[in-house]
């Protein structure tokens, strides 16, 4: 099973990667789960169903997690789906990416 903080090295460089691997993954995997795919889901579809973007997006944000194991698949497909409704709540990504940071800085350490 592939774990991110068996990579860091150690001291005060393995810190750094820390923190801009929570960052990055935060930022990054907030604008590609969930805002760019619900931008083209919004266009293409004449009714957009808010549920069945989470449904689909949780499911692939779920999969992009396998190599953490079955317990990383479960806890990534709930956490999205969270996400995609504090998403919809607020219409910005900025509590998505801060809450995605946060989770990481906890998983990461």
């Amino acid at each position: 099973m592939f774990t991110i903080t068996k990579v860091f090295p150690d001291g005060l460089l393995g810190k750094v990667a820390w923190l801009y691997s929570s960052f990055t993954a935060g930022i990054v995997e907030s604008i590609f789960f969930i805002g760019l795919p619900w931008l083209l889901y919004r266009n293409i579809r004449d009714h957009p169903s808010r549920i069945a973007f989470t449904i689909l997006a949780s499911l692939v944000f779920a999969l992009a997690h396998w190599e953490q194991g079955p317990h990383a698949v479960v806890g990534a497909a709930f956490y999205n789906i969270v996400a995609c409704f504090w998403f919809f709540y607020f219409g910005t990504l900025w509590p998505i990416v801060a809450g995605h940071v946060l989770v990481d800085l906890v998983a990461f350490s």
